[in-house]
């Protein structure tokens, strides 16, 4: 984000989405669709997730809705039926010139295209298959999820030795962030308020260091070094992912960001010259 989405009406994401979508039918689609915004596009929207009958579920989205069609963004037409009552959410003109005058201005180039995606790619999923995907890839018990967890730490711990024996401490950023993701990542799992998350909140940690893993497996074995001191392509990738993990470590209160006042960075594998490079944000 561009620093500035805590300046838009609450609600926006719910605005972003249908402004791609144009309507979504069923409040539950909704909720799934800006959960996978999250977990799966890894973009910050202001939303807290937790379990729920049918998966994450956040009821501020609920209040947002009444809000955003109170204040005349988005339309709701009540449908009744038979076998089933529902709702039809679309964006009004208001919440579309709001959207591309305002919303477009304050989140960033990046996180939109990652939102238009996810929306598109799920928008005309029926519910009933959306709803059980979500279920069943964010919704493992605890000793599963506990198992993971401890396979992820001793992935991470064996995989590091390879990206620092490429690591060259004067030139090679993306090096550096990577080796920086992986020690953030395993102190974050060895947090014991780890052990006290709601169970979506851990699900999606764990889906989402599971991601991580496989990213820094896949890039160690294509790695050489670094020939000059320009940025390497990879490097934005990399960034990103240390970036929203270090979201995830605050907003779950696990740990806080390498920027963070409250941080020590001695618990870091990293030397003076290292955590100086981290506090300046590189």
């Amino acid at each position: 984000m561009k620093g500035e989405t805590e300046n838009l009406v609450r609600g926006w994401p719910i605005l972003l989405a249908l402004h791609y979508a144009g309507e979504i039918a069923l409040h539950i689609k909704l909720q799934k669709i800006l959960f996978l915004v999250l977990s799966e596009g890894k973009v910050k929207i202001p939303y807290n997730f937790t379990k729920h009958e049918y998966g994450p579920y956040d009821q501020e989205i609920e209040i947002d809705f009444l809000n955003l069609e109170n204040q005349g963004y988005i339309n709701v037409m009540r449908v009744s039926k038979p076998e089933k009552t529902y709702k039809i959410f679309s964006i009004t003109q208001k919440g579309r010139d709001y959207a591309n005058t305002i919303v477009v201005k304050s989140v960033s180039e990046n996180d939109r295209k990652i939102i238009e995606k996810v929306v598109m790619k799920y928008s005309k999923t029926d519910w009933k298959k959306l709803v059980s995907m979500v279920y069943e890839r964010f919704n493992l018990e605890r000793p599963e999820l506990e198992r993971k967890r401890e396979e992820i730490r001793e992935e991470l711990f064996r995989i590091r030795p390879l990206w620092e024996a490429h690591y060259n401490k004067s030139d090679c950023d993306h090096m550096f962030i990577a080796l920086a993701l992986i020690d953030y990542s395993m102190i974050m799992l060895g947090k014991k308020k780890f052990d006290s998350l709601d169970l979506t909140h851990y699900n999606v940690l764990i889906n989402f260091m599971e991601e991580t893993v496989s990213y820094l497996k896949r890039e160690v074995l294509t790695l050489s070094p670094c020939p000059d001191r320009s940025r390497c392509e990879k490097l934005p990738e990399t960034e990103e992912l240390f970036q929203f993990s270090q979201y995830l470590g605050e907003k779950f209160r696990i740990l806080p960001s390498t920027l963070s006042e409250d941080v020590d960075l001695d618990d870091f594998g990293f030397d003076e010259g290292d955590k100086l490079r981290i506090s300046r944000g590189l």
